[in-house]
């Protein structure tokens, strides 16, 4: 073989293990990740988080984006998993039925049913995704029958039985910071299903503890080093691919569902079981 061969070889060699690396990369875009669901188990551990808080575990879940591509079978690994947690509280970041859905009686019953049958003693809360808005009555009707409440700009107090507790405010998709009113004396969790609405300067000056966002479904296809494919509104500034430093500590989910496409490479769906712990 000559020098010339040899390259060649090498070259064509390199080329067919790109090539197959695409296609298998592909295959598990499509096939395996989005019917795969990962459980982030994390400590919140402080001093503020009174001790009647202690070991209260709150599950987080966002952009459910149940239709074409969310069916049955994945929605029910998710509310396997939520009933499996047992938790105390429960969080809705938004998103309910993506936009592609002609919700049928058949899917709002469904939802309903798997919303009501969610087990939370200390309650259940959620804000709306823009999704939601664009089919606002419906929405509000399920989590409504389902007794989630809806949050929208304000902060209300999470106990456990007792006087004392933690904060939980919540951002709507037209935010009012103003109205979110909390003493650094206490846990302060946020909410808003838009990450670039944590961004807000004015937020600086509030004590939050943990703030919770979605939205951006982890960009939904992440390359290495390059990052997403693509950002979003209300994601251009904040998301799995593009951090800021904050004033203070920040989760944005990559969120159940997929949108547009049923693609999705790591950014494998995902809720978070928090666990409070007193310092």
């Amino acid at each position: 073989m000559t020098n010339l061969q040899k390259k060649m070889f090498i070259v064509i060699t390199i080329l067919f293990a790109i090539v197959l690396s695409m296609l298998g990369s592909l295959t598990f875009a499509q096939k395996i990740e989005p019917n795969q669901l990962n459980v982030q188990y994390k400590t919140l551990k402080d001093e503020k988080i009174p001790k009647s808080m202690n070991d209260v575990s709150i599950v987080y879940f966002t952009d459910l984006q149940y239709g074409k591509f969310e069916n049955k079978k994945r929605a029910n690994k998710l509310f396997d998993t939520i009933r499996h947690l047992d938790p105390d509280i429960v969080i809705f970041g938004g998103d309910l039925f993506d936009t592609s859905c002609q919700m049928s009686q058949q899917d709002i019953d469904y939802i309903t049913n798997k919303l009501s049958s969610i087990q939370a003693p200390l309650g259940k809360f959620c804000v709306l995704g823009e999704k939601d808005e664009a089919n606002n009555d419906v929405i509000r009707s399920i989590l409504n029958q389902s007794q989630f409440e809806i949050l929208e700009n304000e902060t209300i107090l999470l106990t456990n039985e007792q006087k004392d507790g933690i904060t939980l405010s919540a951002l709507s998709n037209s935010p009012d910071v103003s109205k979110i009113s909390i003493s650094n004396q206490q846990y302060n969790l946020l909410i808003s299903h838009m990450p670039d609405t944590i961004t807000n300067e004015d937020l600086s000056t509030k004590a939050i503890s943990l703030a919770l966002c979605g939205h951006s479904h982890g960009t939904q296809i992440t390359f290495p080093i390059f990052g997403g494919y693509k950002s979003i509104d209300g994601a251009k500034s904040l998301n799995r691919s593009h951090a800021k430093r904050l004033s203070f500590p920040y989760i944005i989910s990559t969120g159940i569902g997929c949108t547009h496409t049923n693609l999705r490479f790591m950014a494998k769906p995902e809720v978070y079981y928090l666990m409070l712990q007193n310092k």
